[in-house]
């Protein structure tokens, strides 16, 4: 099974005998060819405090964290609790998606299946799992869904289904799933273009110490480009946006630090990848070095043999501590 992409799911109940759990069982007997689903056990993590984090993070995280790393997708099997998911769930997704910057959720397809023995098909915690998905930035697959009233009369008493139309609507999940999961992830980076992002975090060094040259080398000079700077605006055409980032590359002195940490990236007819650049800088004109922190999105178009950067997106909301620089 080495070769098949797992699909990691969660079951929101901790009861041993809940109906959620056995549901999640029989959506895994109907796992596609070419993925294997399993349950990822959420019942022994400890309540996320930040604090444990800034030491040695309590075991379990790491197993909770490091299993989600090496999953291709999400599956959430739920009840409902008081029209909301219930707390197991919630300290779950806290658990993933912390430290800050380092969420193992991002990024990752996801589906929801929420369940109850009663009429409304648990829809309240349906929808609530999924207002988090918006943050989580997680792909969530939004047909067909999938509703499960009545869970007391689906299993018989070995916890099998007793019917064929459940059994049959659950294959149509996922499989729809599989799909949702194909459509939205993420190919593994080739080596050229880790070899070349390896080069771009130099690039980023060499720019925030004022020396625009390396970004000039690898910019696109003929075709489509774009720029959304972090304050705001837009340069479009590639001569626009090379001269605004030689400009930009100005306002540096020698002395600067980065370091960009990659949640996401991937390679094909282009290129790209999205996450973090940290940095500690000094400024021409500031007494003091500053820190500054941006959220990127950059995507690189092969031009003869080599890639260039066609669009750079930085923005601020992951900025926490002082305001960027251009």
């Amino acid at each position: 099974m080495g070769d098949k992409r797992v699909i990691a799911v969660l079951v929101g109940s901790l009861r041993k005998e809940s109906f959620s759990r056995k549901l999640a069982h029989a959506l895994i007997a109907q796992t596609p060819p070419g993925f294997e689903s399993r349950i990822l056990e959420i019942g022994d993590l400890p309540l996320y405090n930040e604090d444990l984090d800034n030491g040695t993070p309590p075991a379990s995280w790491t197993r909770f964290r490091d299993a989600l790393k090496r999953s291709a997708a999400v599956l959430f099997v739920t009840p409902e609790y008081n029209r909301s998911v219930p707390g197991g769930l919630k300290n779950a997704l806290d658990v993933g998606s912390r430290p800050e910057d380092k969420s193992v959720f991002a990024g990752r397809p996801a589906g929801v299946v929420s369940v109850t023995p009663y009429q409304l098909g648990a829809f309240g915690a349906n929808h609530a799992l999924r207002q988090t998905f918006v943050f989580l930035d997680m792909p969530v697959m939004q047909q067909p869904e999938a509703y499960v009233p009545q869970a007391g009369e689906l299993f018989d008493d070995k916890g099998g289904l007793k019917n064929d139309d459940t059994r049959q609507f659950i294959q149509k999940f996922m499989a729809a799933f599989a799909q949702w999961i194909e459509k939205n992830s993420t190919r593994e980076p080739s080596a050229d273009f880790k070899s070349f992002m390896a080069r771009r975090d130099e690039i980023a060094r060499a720019y925030v110490n004022g020396d625009g040259a390396p970004l000039e080398a690898i910019t696109a000079h003929n075709g489509s480009a774009s720029f959304f700077p972090p304050l705001g605006g837009v340069e479009q055409g590639t001569g626009p946006v090379d001269a605004r980032y030689q400009k930009d590359a100005k306002l540096f002195m020698p002395g600067g630090q980065s370091r960009l940490e990659v949640i996401q990236s991937g390679d094909g007819d282009i290129g790209f990848w999205t996450g973090f650049q940290s940095a500690k800088v000094k400024m021409q004109g500031a007494s003091e070095a500053r820190e500054m922190k941006l959220r990127i999105t950059e995507v690189f178009r092969r031009i003869g043999n080599e890639w260039k950067l066609v669009h750079r997106h930085a923005d601020t909301l992951a900025e926490s501590r002082s305001q960027p620089s251009g």
